[in-house]
């Protein structure tokens, strides 16, 4: 008898990443147990229905109570309880949230296989970004197969001395979800006198939010016949930080929206002509859609991606900001970004990791 496997998600970005991978199975007539913790909600609502996935469990574990010791806890208990209840052998889980953490520790406590998507993305301070950090370096210690988005991350776990036998080099599959969401909406990358904006991170807020906002408004003061898009986040302390800074006048090519879905913010970003944001999952999206992207961070854990000089990382300082934005914006042989020197791989990632969970 085959092996009960389960998929176990809780976020959007996460949905992202797996649903090709649902999509791979689906393919190949394969059963798998379909779970969703709940960790974001309606955000990943909408997605699940645009893409006509339907959970078999809906964990619903988010409390706005809870910290973050609560909500590992509530996790663990509800994906062990599960894992026994469907008699789950083979878990696999994407990325760095408290799902994915809660999902490696069930595994290895109840002896299951552990499945990682997208491992061995690291920095240098387990602290940045918090908790993501840490999540991703405790998963690799017991997963059975880790499987790398680049030789980069490869090589992250080979330094931790995770063996070459638990690794598989697959490629990112947010490539092969692009190529799935362009083809199937029709989307055509092209270069708008638009910007496209989005800022969320933790470590950002406070006044390097501030900064990047009177970046933000100096350089629509300066650039008026640019169209500039910024996307704010749901979380109230960000976007208190944000309309602060332009209480005493918002220049008229600003338009601040609500969080954008998936399909039309993919819509957004293969129009503009410059991405500018904090968001790891844009940082692997941008070389798909051929745009380059100002990165709103310190240090990032997808270095292939300033590497391929696809993102320059900017941080929150201004004028690092303003002349980064200078120097591409208005130069067609620096904004446009040659998609076959993506870093993050061909598009194939999901058939590749099925195959091997099938050996």
């Amino acid at each position: 008898m085959n092996d009960k496997i389960a998929i176990i998600y809780g976020t959007r970005p996460e949905f992202l990443k797996v649903f090709p991978v649902i999509d791979e199975f689906r393919k190949r007539n394969q059963t798998i147990c379909i779970v969703n913790t709940g960790q974001h909600d309606s955000l990943l609502t909408e997605m699940e229905q645009s893409f006509t996935i339907k959970p078999d469990y809906q964990l619903s574990v988010q409390s706005l109570s809870f910290k973050n010791s609560n909500l590992i806890a509530k996790l663990i208990d509800e994906i062990s309880n599960l894992v026994h209840q469907e008699n789950i052998q083979k878990i696999i889980a994407q990325g760095d949230t408290f799902t994915v953490l809660a999902s490696s520790m069930v595994a290895f406590l109840e002896q299951r296989k552990f499945y990682h998507i997208e491992a061995g993305l690291r920095t240098s301070d387990i602290k940045l970004p918090f908790p993501e950090e840490f999540n991703r370096r405790v998963v690799s210690l017991t997963t059975d197969v880790n499987f790398a988005p680049t030789e980069l991350s490869k090589q992250n776990l080979l330094k931790e001395n995770i063996s070459e036998n638990n690794i598989s080099l697959v490629g990112n599959s947010i490539v092969d979800m692009i190529q799935y969401v362009t083809k199937k909406e029709n989307i055509a990358v092209e270069y708008k006198d638009f910007v496209f904006i989005t800022a969320h991170r933790r470590e950002n807020i406070g006044q390097p939010l501030k900064n990047v906002a009177q970046a933000i408004k100096e350089l629509a003061e300066e650039n008026p016949e640019t169209q500039f898009d910024w996307a704010l986040h749901p979380n109230p302390n960000t976007r208190k930080i944000i309309l602060e800074a332009f209480e005493n006048g918002t220049p008229e090519n600003i338009n601040f929206t609500e969080p954008l879905s998936y399909l039309e913010a993919i819509r957004k970003m293969a129009k503009s002509k410059l991405i500018i944001s904090d968001s790891g999952g844009i940082q692997e999206e941008a070389p798909s859609l051929q745009k380059r992207v100002l990165i709103l961070r310190e240090e990032t854990e997808r270095p292939e991606v300033i590497e391929c000089n696809c993102g320059i990382l900017v941080g929150t300082d201004i004028q690092k900001i303003k002349s980064s934005f200078n120097f591409i914006y208005n130069n067609p042989e620096e904004y446009i970004f040659k998609s076959e020197n993506n870093p993050f791989g061909d598009g194939k990632a999901a058939e590749k990791i099925v195959e091997k969970i099938l050996e």
